[in-house]
């Protein structure tokens, strides 16, 4: 078995709240509030990264872990804004805080990224490949958002989430999980250009080819579903019901759609972990950030399991069960 034995996050400080956006994406603060639940996101400064913001949390949760970077065997990196197509952010991430020697690699999988990474670290610690493993998940979304588009440009903001795995059992061990996917939703949240197909170029730029689009309305049903089912799939694998649970730590994707999920799946409102109001979405880092700050103020159950999910573009999605075994 495998569990969590340290979480840690930053949030870079500069603070974009929606009476600024306001001017920019032609909505009211007022108007974001009411589709979002989004009052206000983190913007990485200039020349910050992802690699930048996953060191800082990779650190945080190194210390909360108790242990040295030169102990880790493993860093995988959750990201759909790497600093560069090559070479992967984990070895970045890697080189900063000394951790030589560990294998390392990017997951792309949508902002279902951090679950996906999770499940593979747990599986390769189970077969032996590692004694412990940073798994990170960050984002600067900012460099790929319009904020001119009212559909994306108030939901995305920066930030990085990360766990220490180890091998063993204990208060947060992996219990279960579950992982879905399907491609013929790819569509609908993309950047369309900046990739081998079409390269950047002056056109790719003039037509702002290169930042995310989404189609809203036909992910949102999709969504909501899709959620409550891997965390259906993943509660029963580890034999217990939605009445077990504990604490609930949805990927902040939107208010709307976390309340949607909570109806679908059967969960009271107030076992539901939420800030989104205060970072917006963060991509593949609302996981590990929402998590660290559950443990950080002591909100994290004792004696109950706790529900990790999540939902990305691709579409992709998954669900993970923590808690001491029985």
């Amino acid at each position: 078995m495998s569990q969590i034995v340290g979480t840690g996050s930053h949030l870079p400080s500069t603070v974009l709240d929606n009476r600024t956006l306001e001017a920019m994406a032609g909505v009211t603060d007022e108007w974001i509030v009411r589709r979002t639940g989004i009052r206000e996101r983190r913007v990485a400064s200039p020349g910050e990264g992802s690699a930048a913001l996953g060191v800082r949390a990779a650190r945080s949760a190194l210390e909360s872990a108790g242990i040295g970077a030169d102990e880790v065997g493993l860093i995988l990196v959750a990201t759909s804004t790497p600093d560069h197509l090559t070479p992967p952010t984990a070895a970045e991430i890697q080189a900063e805080i000394g951790a030589y020697g560990a294998a390392c690699f990017d997951i792309e999988a949508g902002f279902a990224g951090w679950i996906y990474a999770l499940i593979t670290a747990d599986a390769l610690l189970a077969a032996g490949h590692a004694r412990y493993a940073l798994v990170v998940g960050a984002e600067t979304l900012s460099t790929v958002t319009d904020r001119a588009d009212p559909q994306t440009g108030p939901l995305f903001g920066d930030g990085a989430g990360a766990v220490v795995l180890a091998q063993g059992s204990g208060p947060l061990t992996i219990r279960s999980t579950a992982w879905w996917a399907d491609g013929r939703l790819a569509d609908a949240l993309l950047r369309p250009a900046g990739g081998a197909r079409r390269p950047f170029d002056a056109r790719v730029l003039e037509e702002r080819a290169h930042l995310l689009r989404m189609e809203g309305t036909r992910l949102f049903r999709k969504a909501v579903r899709t959620m409550a089912e891997q965390a259906d799939l993943a509660l029963e694998r580890a034999g217990l019901s939605v009445d077990d649970v504990a604490l609930v730590v949805p990927h902040q994707a939107n208010l709307r759609i976390i309340e949607a999920f909570a109806r679908e799946a059967g969960f009271a409102r107030e076992r539901i972990m939420i800030n989104i109001d205060r970072y917006g979405n963060t991509g593949a880092a609302t996981i590990p950030i929402a998590l660290h700050e559950a443990v950080a103020e002591r909100a994290v159950p004792a004696d109950g399991p706790i529900l990790l999910v999540s939902f990305g573009a691709g579409a992709t999605a998954g669900a993970a069960v923590l808690g001491a075994t029985p």
